[in-house]
């Protein structure tokens, strides 16, 4: 017949009954782990563990241990939890923002150095041989040609020949702009800055120019001594009036002459 171990109670506990005195003095009664030992869990209301507490008729109790969950505490808790996770994330989002910035200035660095810069270099050197320089504004980069003094302009020619040699100047020429970044000379390209209107810009101090054959001429960047002949010929054509294509005719007394080398923009 099978042996049967009350609970909680091991073998030890029955070699110790049988067992005699001679033979083992030292054998012990030995339980078996968490036998004998219940460990009671309950959740109770404050008032009603007060309430034992005063009712009991001892004077002293021990307590084992008192667990007590808050919902202040947890809602604190989430709190700080949340404000952990808002100053982690935002130190991510910055260290994120930091290593962007830097990587895009270095790729602008790269790309101006790969793409634009040497080219740049060479224009910048080639067109500053005749007085030429860059100038960089919102609407574009401009060649531009600087008059110092300004340069007065005295004459008109037609296109039969005719120069007409003006007893005053008509206006006076500050400078030259071309924007380099149109691949094509159109309608803005040439920019004017005078005293006074010049005959062939839209307005005085600021003006348009009208293109005339310069229009739909090429603009060659890849090619900087191209693009400074462009640009001599340019400042040669408007430092004299072309009298037929003007928004004003000049009413200044004038010599004329005839002239047989007709004036007219070089290339196609």
């Amino acid at each position: 017949m099978e042996n049967i171990n009350p609970p909680g109670i091991n073998e030890d506990f029955f070699r110790r009954v049988n067992a005699n005195k001679s033979e083992d003095d030292n054998l012990k009664l030995s339980l078996a782990s968490d036998s004998l030992k219940n460990i009671l869990a309950k959740e109770m209301k404050f008032k009603d563990l007060n309430d034992r507490l005063l009712k009991s008729r001892q004077e002293k109790v021990l307590v084992k241990e008192v667990v007590l969950e808050s919902e202040i505490e947890f809602i604190q808790s989430l709190k700080q939890l949340k404000a952990i996770f808002r100053d982690e994330l935002k130190t991510a989002i910055d260290k994120v923002n930091d290593l962007y910035q830097s990587e895009s200035l270095k790729l602008e660095k790269i790309y101006k150095s790969e793409v634009i810069g040497n080219a740049l270099l060479d224009i910048v050197k080639t067109i500053s041989k005749a007085g030429w320089i860059l100038l960089m504004k919102e609407t574009g980069v401009y060649a531009y040609k600087y008059y110092n003094p300004p340069f007065e302009i005295t004459e008109g020619y037609t296109d039969k020949g005719i120069v007409k040699e003006y007893e005053e100047p008509v206006c006076s020429l500050k400078g030259i702009y071309i924007n380099i970044l149109h691949p094509q000379i159109t309608y803005g390209t040439i920019l004017l800055a005078t005293d006074g209107q010049h005959p062939n810009a839209d307005k005085a101090s600021m003006g348009t120019a009208c293109n005339g054959t310069f229009e739909e001429r090429n603009i060659p960047l890849d090619n900087t001594q191209d693009l400074l002949d462009l640009l001599n010929e340019i400042q040669t054509c408007y430092e004299i009036v072309h009298l037929d294509s003007c928004y004003y005719t000049p009413s200044i007394n004038f010599k004329t002459r005839k002239d047989d080398s007709k004036w007219k923009a070089t290339g196609t």
